[in-house]
This record gives structure tokens, sequence and C-alpha cells, in this order.
């Protein structure tokens, strides 16, 4: 009866094991899929990205998940929306009335790099409206 308990929870033991092995396993498989599938998209010229939070300068985070905001390429092209908060120092003509900034048009100095081993990619890209110019920064990672 000892022995038959002590093989239960030793074989509870090992199953339990594997099982959370195979669990990290497919977790792994499935964020390397997704960056995958980000990557490609990205490298395509073709994505729409949308922010749900937003880092000052200062360090304040800002929520936006309840202010409309994107992000748009598509080739050379950006249609672009979003909200600013912040001083501003120049170039008012770019600003909208509800404190955004809002580009369509042509980009330039489209710049990718990509680290596979971190699953980071980043972007730089400038934007030139009428009286303004911009330096777009994007960093995407897990």
């Amino acid at each position: 009866m000892k022995k038959t308990v002590i093989l239960i929870f030793v074989f509870t033991l090992i199953n339990s094991i594997v099982c959370s092995q195979t669990k990290k396993e497919l977790k792994k498989e499935q964020e390397l899929k997704e960056y995958q599938q980000t990557k490609e998209l990205i490298e395509g010229q073709n994505f729409e990205f949308e922010a749900n939070w937003a880092t000052s300068q200062s360090g304040r985070r800002v929520n936006l998940n309840s202010s409309s905001n994107f992000l748009r390429i598509k080739n050379d092209s950006a249609d672009i929306y979003l909200p600013y908060f912040g001083t501003l120092t120049s170039g008012a003509a770019a600003m909208t009335n509800d404190g955004g900034v809002k580009f369509s048009g042509i980009i330039e100095n489209y710049e990718m790099t990509i680290d596979d081993k971190k699953q980071k990619i980043s972007i730089k890209f400038n934007a030139i409206a009428k009286n303004d110019r911009f330096i777009f920064y994007l960093t995407i990672m897990r």
C-alpha cells in the first residue's frame, strides 16, 4: 500500500513537470509565431498602430484608451493622428483644434532595425507637414 501511494505521488509529480514544460514550449512557439507575423507586417510596410498608453518625457503615463489615435503606414505613405500633451515649442500649423498631431502624406528616411534575438523591431521615419517636421520612433517588442 505504501509503495502504491509513493508510485502515484511520483507519477503525478512527473506528469505535472512534463505538462508544465509542454505548456512553456507551446507558449514560446506561439510568441515566436506572433513575432514572425508582426515582423512580416513591418517589413511589408503595411501596418497600423493604435496606442493604449503614452509616456511623457517627464515620465507621466497617459491613458489613451478613451481617445482616438492611430499611425498607419502603407508603403511610403502615412496617415497619422496622435493626441498631443505637453508644451508646444513650434509649428502650430500641424496641430489640430483638439490638441493632436495630424499628418497624411509621404514619409521620408524610413529605417527599420530588427533584432530577432530580443524580438525587437525599431522603426524611424520623418514626416514633413506644411510648417513642421516630425521624427517618429517606434519600438515594437514583446
